[in-house]
């Protein structure tokens, strides 16, 4: 038991209840408490990891220090949810009638008690709150369609590249039914249409296509930016069907998450795995997952699970390298690199806003035989600022973000850098990626996908990193494709 998740008590108080608890080792799946029924007891995780779950739906992570059952002691009613080992662990229990007489014979004990439960409910309250609105300021729903262009104002050579693709799809498509194509012959005229359609977005939605149509009718159309929305919609609604019959592009337009790029939509980018509606709808999942924005994501996992493994490796005989990944999903890059990097060489922690990943992660952990060496802590990354009290961590080695700052704003970003900077030791650095205005689909991802980023150029994060603890400190170099910075920021 630590004091820092009962932050009224101190070291004495702490023994005491101490005294009067039981200690308890609980192996992985192991039910501590289960809903519905009254635990009559609190619960303080003393080491490992528990979960609690409403139903089949894991809704928060518990670590070393931290608090359960207070509500039920408190209200005197049964448990809202199971919590359940997530692995091997230790819970110090005490018994509701042991802690109420041990409040009692020590009022000052039980005034700093009951001001710590209010602390930490208090605490909770106000993070889901803020996270709450952080989420409807940063999906806000599905975004409105305006500046729709009459038939009049739509360029003719966009309809008629636009039927052409339709035409071709559709001759693609009775050719495979009749069997006269090939599914390789096929798959090529399939990603050609498609390339088609993202160059006739590139096309007429330039400066100086926008400006031919508005200047057709000046009094209909002023805002050039509402002129290019216009033309993304008029795209957007004659592709709908074609892009849908794409599983992976599905989900990312659906975000059924909440965000195009959740763990199970990096999974099967990663996996890269073809799947959709039809004869055509694999073979425009297949384009879609051979274009750029997926090849980053599989280029900047790989290369930072070699990463990671290189730096455990040269560490040699000073011992494990310690690793935090924020917005980690399930962290396979992590299991990655310490498969190659052998048995104790790092020390991971995960931290996600998703439960159900984390848990997916702890799974794979355990079957790989990882699982002692790492932490997976749900937390949301934009507000670890706010909970980082929370965190317990030992000073880091390296701390990395994946795709995490092409969603961020300049002050979100500053502040998760100088959270960074925090956990860091001395000499250790934080990693992260940022994709470049040069990545060719911008376009597909805006007007088809609803899939909004941030791109930054190289001088753009330098003078984000100047505004934060990390000062000048900062190396930025292109990734392999040339479409994402690297970003490395070092504490001196």
């Amino acid at each position: 038991m630590r004091s820092d998740k009962l932050s009224f008590l101190g070291p004495q108080d702490i023994a005491l209840l101490l005294r009067n608890s039981q200690r308890r080792r609980v192996s992985r799946g192991e039910v501590i408490v289960r809903e519905g029924q009254s635990p009559e007891a609190i619960f303080v995780v003393h080491e490992g990891f528990i979960s609690v779950r409403a139903g089949d739906v894991t809704v928060g992570y518990f670590g070393p220090g931290q608090v359960l059952g207070e509500i039920s002691f408190l209200e005197r009613r049964s448990a809202s949810a199971t919590v359940v080992a997530e692995g091997d662990a230790v819970v110090d229990r005490i018994d509701n009638a042991d802690l109420e007489a041990l409040l009692s014979a020590h009022p000052d004990l039980s005034a700093r008690f009951y001001r710590s439960l209010a602390a930490n409910l208090s605490r909770r309250v106000r993070e889901l709150s803020q996270n709450l609105g952080r989420l409807r300021s940063k999906r806000g729903g599905r975004k409105t369609r305006y500046g729709q262009l009459s038939a009049r104002h739509v360029p003719r050579g966009l309809v008629e590249g636009l039927s052409a693709v339709h035409r071709e799809i559709a001759r693609v498509e009775e050719s495979l039914a009749a069997r006269r194509m090939s599914q390789p012959d096929a798959a090529r005229a399939v990603a050609s249409a498609c390339d088609r359609i993202v160059a006739l977005l590139e096309e007429h939605t330039s400066e100086k296509a926008l400006l031919e149509i508005s200047v057709d009718d000046l009094l209909t159309f002023r805002d050039m930016n509402r002129v290019r929305e216009g033309v993304g919609s008029f795209v957007f609604r004659n592709c709908f069907s074609l892009i849908m019959s794409s599983a992976t592009m599905a989900r990312c337009y659906t975000k059924p998450s909440g965000t195009p790029e959740d763990d199970e939509t990096s999974r099967i980018i990663f996996d890269g795995d073809a799947e959709g509606d039809g004869l055509v709808g694999p073979l425009v999942d297949e384009w879609f997952l051979g274009r750029p924005i997926c090849r980053v994501r599989r280029e900047t996992e790989t290369q930072m699970a070699a990463e990671i493994a290189r730096r455990a490796q040269a560490r040699g005989d000073e011992g494990p390298l310690f690793v935090t990944s924020i917005a980690s999903g399930r962290g396979d890059e992590l299991l990655d690199a310490m498969d190659e990097a052998g048995e104790g060489s790092i020390v991971a922690t995960c931290i996600d806003a998703d439960p159900d990943a984390l848990r997916r992660g702890n799974q794979q952990a355990d079957d790989a035989g990882h699982l002692p060496f790492m932490t997976f802590i749900s937390a949301e990354p934009v507000a670890l600022s706010d909970t980082g009290a929370e965190i317990d961590l030992l000073p880091q080695h390296l701390v990395y973000a994946l795709g995490l700052f092409d969603y961020m704003a300049d002050d979100d970003a500053v502040t998760l850098l100088d959270w960074m900077h925090g956990r860091l030791g001395p000499g250790g650095v934080a990693t992260w990626t940022n994709l470049t205005a040069s990545l060719p689909d911008l376009l597909l991802m805006e007007h088809l996908l609803e899939w909004s980023v941030i791109p930054r150029s190289a001088d753009a994060v330098r003078a984000l990193v100047a505004r934060s603890r990390f000062g000048d400190a900062v190396e930025v170099r292109p990734g392999t494709s040339g479409w994402v910075n690297v970003v490395t920021c070092t504490r001196r």
